[in-house]
């Protein structure tokens, strides 16, 4: 019962939010479910998009194997010209204890929306007994490049604070576009 309502709040509060990049997969366990949110500050877009944005994100990942995990997330970035909002579905295959590899279905909307794939890998290792330092890099056809670098602090063992540097760049409406700079935020796991 515990999980259904916090998987019910998370539904809402990603069909409800303002979001910017999710924290990737990194450690999967057989049935275990994550809700993340991650407010992103000084975000800098191009093509006159600013240097000054922000957003705030939130992702649902549950481990359907201790090899295999699925994770949504939805990410808006307040940008100058335009805000740009990011669906995205992706399957995580774990392929070393220290590697994952995803497949993921992107929609992304900036004026109009763009349906696309993306591919990549990341890459994952404890740093300290806390601290796990983590690395993601995709690409694909409408997020032509996905890059992040960054670290997750276990506050608590089913709760971690994350920081990392995001790079987005997006092919929208005939048009390139990037996104990048810091975020911040907190995992709660169930």
């Amino acid at each position: 019962m515990k999980k259904l309502v916090l998987l019910t709040l998370a539904a809402t509060v990603i069909s409800t939010s303002a979001f910017a990049a999710a924290v990737p997969v990194t450690k999967i366990s057989d049935g275990s479910t994550k809700v993340q949110a991650d407010y992103a500050f000084n975000q800098k877009v191009s093509n006159g998009g600013g240097s000054n944005n922000d957003g705030f994100g939130v992702s649902l990942e549950h481990d359907l194997s201790d090899k295999t995990a699925v994770q949504y997330s939805y990410d808006k970035v307040n940008a100058d010209n335009g805000d740009i909002k990011n669906h995205q579905f992706g399957l995580v295959y774990k392929v070393h204890p220290n590697v994952n590899l995803y497949g993921a279905g992107t929609a992304i909307r900036t004026h109009d929306t763009e349906l696309g794939v993306q591919a990549g890998v990341i890459g994952h290792m404890p740093l300290t007994d806390k601290i796990n330092g983590f690395a993601k890099a995709g690409w694909g056809n409408d997020v032509k490049q996905t890059y992040q670098v960054g670290a997750q602090y276990e506050l608590k063992p089913n709760v971690d604070l994350n920081v990392y540097y995001a790079y987005d760049k997006f092919s929208v409406d005939s048009e390139e576009k990037s996104s990048k700079g810091l975020h911040a935020g907190v995992g709660y796991t169930f």
